[in-house]
């Protein structure tokens, strides 16, 4: 959806250039609006998150941990640092947190912002459309109570359904509650936050949706639920409020960490990019993405660690079996462990080979004796070439012709297609 990246990405830094972003997001909600779509409780409810992360980031003047790389951020002309700073009584610089001890700095970093939370979700749920895109404090925040915070993460998730009804073609990059709601939906047992007839417009086999549904519960099992942001709330008085907003502190921040670490591993500073993750998992401690992005980063450097890190994330529940299989299986090349690395290709390659649909992942090609970072476009084809190569440089002439029929079989769905 337009307006989510507008959201998540508008980082104005003239008045000019805040203006026409304004303008667009206005003229997105005024097409929602025709099509009977409320606009400013889409952007309220279901995209809070992508307002949070720019707006956090932005507090923060991206100071979060030195490892990051970065010098503190230059804030936009745009942006009311003091009148924020005053809104939710930080301190007027946020603390530059040192290189040493990980966990401690993530501490420190949620001490200061959880606390916050409330007075944001508060500011979000009562903002006009215009201040929510222009990131536009109130001159008084008042807290949000407990019970009102649960109802509002509660009210997040119908909107979010809509969103990823909308926008999200594969039903794999769904939050998990959206599919709940779409499987209640086909059952006649829920009602969209928009016109019925809206959902119409596209077509969800309920098929697929309850295969995606099985797969999700049958990985991730009762231990690994996400905290936030899918979590349905129990009843209010039973919210662990800092839990709650520790992890949306950090869940919020998931985009801002990933770009930057991204950056970090092209300029090869793999340690720095991983101690990104490293930050953001102890204070999301649920969060599958950022357990596997920390293993991601590990691969060429810690392959014995990146396999525990890559087990945590799967028992969180991250569901891309493809590309799971596949990070796992270049730590056991790394470490010389050849025969397993085809063993567990060949287990997984039954489930690996039917995903919800393509793709495009970051991942780690072979390159001589080490590795390359590089962005594939069906890691199912990467898998298939890695178990290729390692059965050939080992010799594994069966193995070898089992792979090469699976990358001649991958070739002919492609031409048929």
């Amino acid at each position: 959806m337009a307006l989510q990246e507008m959201l998540r990405g508008g980082r104005a830094v003239s008045a000019e250039a805040s203006a026409t972003r304004l303008d667009a997001c206005t003229r997105v909600a005024r097409e929602l609006t025709r099509r009977g779509l409320d606009a400013t409780a889409l952007v309220r409810y279901g995209m809070y998150r992508d307002v949070l992360g720019p707006l956090i980031a932005k507090l923060t003047a991206m100071r979060l941990a030195p490892q990051w790389g970065i010098e503190p951020a230059i804030e936009s002309q745009e942006f009311d640092h003091e009148g924020w700073i005053r809104a939710l009584d930080l301190p007027a610089q946020v603390p530059v947190i040192k290189k040493e001890g990980v966990r401690g700095a993530a501490q420190e970093f949620i001490a200061l912002l959880a606390p916050k939370v409330s007075r944001l979700l508060s500011w979000i749920s009562v903002a006009t459309f215009r201040d929510i895109v222009c990131l536009t404090p109130m001159a008084d925040i008042r807290d949000l109570p407990q019970e009102d915070m649960a109802q509002f993460l509660e009210l997040q998730i119908p909107y979010r359904w809509v969103i990823d009804h909308f926008t999200q073609t594969f039903l794999h990059d769904w939050e998990t509650e959206s599919l709940h709601q779409a499987h209640r939906w086909l059952k006649g047992q829920e009602t969209p936050p928009c016109p019925p007839r809206l959902m119409c417009d596209r077509s969800i086999d309920p098929g697929c949706l309850a295969e995606e549904i099985a797969d999700r519960a049958a990985m991730r099992g009762e231990a690994g639920q996400r905290s936030l942001p899918s979590l349905m709330l129990p009843a209010p008085l039973h919210v662990d409020t800092h839990a709650t907003t520790a992890a949306l502190v950090m869940d919020s921040l998931t985009g801002e960490m990933t770009r930057h670490a991204a950056r970090l591993l092209g300029e090869g500073r793999l340690r720095e990019a991983a101690a990104v993750f490293e930050f953001g998992v102890q204070g999301s401690p649920n969060n599958a993405d950022l357990y596997n992005n920390w293993a991601f980063c590990l691969i060429p450097l810690d392959p014995s660690r990146s396999l525990l890190l890559l087990a945590k994330a799967k028992e969180l529940g991250f569901h891309h079996r493809a590309l799971h299989t596949y990070n796992e299986m270049c730590c056991l090349v790394s470490l010389k462990r050849y025969r397993a690395a085809l063993s567990l290709a060949g287990n997984t390659w039954v489930e690996a080979e039917a995903p919800a649909g393509p793709m495009m992942s970051t991942i780690w090609r072979p390159d001589g004796p080490g590795w390359r970072i590089a962005t594939s476009a069906d890691v199912r084809r990467d898998l298939v070439a890695l178990a290729v190569l390692v059965a050939t440089q080992q010799g594994e002439e069966d193995d070898l012709a089992i792979w090469r029929a699976r990358l001649d079989g991958l070739d002919d769905s492609d031409e048929a297609a």
